[in-house]
């Protein structure tokens, strides 16, 4: 039977383990006392740890793949699937969903499905691929409607492409899901919730000081609120743990701020 990787901590001091471990593997192999295919192990272990979460892994090539045709498309074939807030009233309201897969470049590819794979593997360890979708493509189309809404209440008609409000979704839903599960973004350990307060935090700083650094934070900000409507079609079990982890990250945040208050 095949072990399950728990969690991001588990994973990496495993594989540190393996690592080391592999010049010792080495002379077994020499002495007969194990295999030549043993010598890949860290190598299989890392694979497994990556394709686990299958939702995950898989909204992540179907991003990237559409990202390497992207680049052998006219630009004005490109402009039919990329989202203008006034799209929403028009037969071209596909966008909503056709845009939260296209990326503006390498660096904003890889900055989104770095922490599509960081949120979406904390999430679907706790909630299986099905109710991560839900969450995925509820904020995707969410989040999309509430940046074309705004964007028009102040006359921004534009564009915006990316899988950034989806991404928020995932965010929100794992600091309320599991809030102290670990991980390992720059390779510092951090709970899970302070990465997601980091992120909420530039969001709005962004909101209250404009400035034209091409994030649409309005889209961000429509994620993480997308995922209080999606909490009322998961189930209970669900609800209950959201409201737990809200609480969790109120309390925190009361604790990191006196903390701060009092000694700085």
């Amino acid at each position: 039977m095949t072990e399950e990787i728990t969690s991001e901590s588990k994973f990496i001091w495993k594989f540190i383990g393996l690592i080391l471990l592999t010049p010792i593997t080495l002379i077994q192999i020499l002495f007969r006392k194990k295999e030549f295919s043993d010598l890949f192990e860290p190598f299989r272990y890392l694979y497994r740890f990556v394709t686990e979460p299958k939702f995950t892994i898989t909204i992540i090539g179907i991003n990237t793949l559409i990202f390497i045709l992207m680049a052998f498309l006219p630009d004005q074939t490109i402009m039919n699937f990329v989202q203008t807030p006034t799209d929403l009233f028009t037969a071209k309201f596909y966008t909503l969903f056709t845009a939260g897969f296209m990326h503006a470049n390498l660096t904003h590819l890889f900055g989104n499905m770095l922490l599509i794979f960081i949120f979406g593997r904390a999430l679907e360890r706790k909630l299986g691929s099905g109710k991560t979708a839900l969450i995925y493509f509820g904020a995707l189309i969410i989040s999309g409607i509430f940046s074309a809404l705004v964007n028009m209440l102040i006359a921004d008609n534009t564009p915006g492409l990316g899988a950034s409000g989806a991404l928020m979704g995932l965010i929100a839903a794992a600091i309320l899901i599991d809030p102290l599960y670990f991980t390992y973004e720059l390779l510092v350990p951090l709970p899970i919730m302070v990465v997601g307060w980091i992120a909420i935090y530039g969001d709005l700083i962004g909101i209250l000081n404009p400035v034209e650094d091409g994030i649409g934070h309005f889209a961000h900000l429509g994620g993480f609120i997308s995922v209080a409507l999606i909490a009322f079609i998961l189930g209970l079990k669900e609800r209950k743990e959201m409201l737990k982890g809200l609480l969790i990250n109120v309390a925190s945040l009361i604790v990191i701020g006196g903390i701060y208050l009092l000694f700085f």
